[in-house]
């Protein structure tokens, strides 16, 4: 083959080479920024975050019943119900939905028995039941895929108990706004200016 030939498709390979490497760059850095994005857009509250929050609460409780405070159990339940509520809207598992459903009845039982005790005796088994109840939920939600779940303000201040960390709900993630990904052109690559080879 005459070298001229062979200097000439060698030439439009290479060029044809980085351009499509260019290419590749441009596609790999809009492919980070919405990498980013959606990163930070997913650091919002979900069902893993209510979780978090709810072995936290389960803890607090269980904490309030061994001191048999009273105060602290009434306050905790008046807590854990609207974040029960969140999940219940939540599109969760069927059974994480159930569980819900099961603590919030337990909870709604305790909220009607707990006005005018002193001691939690009377109501120990029924708090049990709901501790037990809870952290199968929260095993539940924490096993899952992460959904979106907002949560809900706390409806009363917890009380301080000895010996146990007072739950605290967690912050909304600000929120992203949309930003459009520009469209990057691949850059524009001229061929090199390789004479046509002379015909013999």
């Amino acid at each position: 083959m005459n070298a001229r030939v062979i200097r000439f498709v060698a030439a439009t390979a290479t060029a044809a080479v980085v351009s499509v490497m260019g290419a590749g760059l441009a596609n790999a850095a809009v492919a980070d920024r919405l990498e980013s994005q959606i990163t930070t857009a997913t650091g919002q509250q979900s069902t893993h975050t209510a979780g978090a929050y709810l072995k936290q609460l389960h803890d607090y409780l269980q904490g309030a019943v061994t001191v048999d405070d009273v105060a602290a159990v009434s306050a905790a339940v008046q807590n854990l119900r609207p974040v029960l509520a969140a999940v219940e809207k939540a599109p969760v598992e069927r059974a994480a939905a159930v569980l819900s459903d099961r603590a919030d009845v337990q909870a709604a039982q305790i909220e009607r028995d707990l006005p005018g005790l002193t001691l939690l005796a009377p109501i120990t088994g029924l708090v049990t039941s709901l501790l037990t109840t809870v952290l199968d939920l929260v095993t539940s939600l924490l096993g899952g895929l992460p959904v979106p779940l907002p949560l809900p303000e706390l409806p009363l201040p917890l009380p301080e108990v000895p010996g146990v960390p007072t739950p605290e709900l967690p912050v909304p993630a600000p929120e992203v706004p949309d930003v459009p990904v520009p469209d990057v052109p691949a850059p524009d690559v001229p061929a090199p200016d390789v004479p046509a080879p002379a015909l013999p």
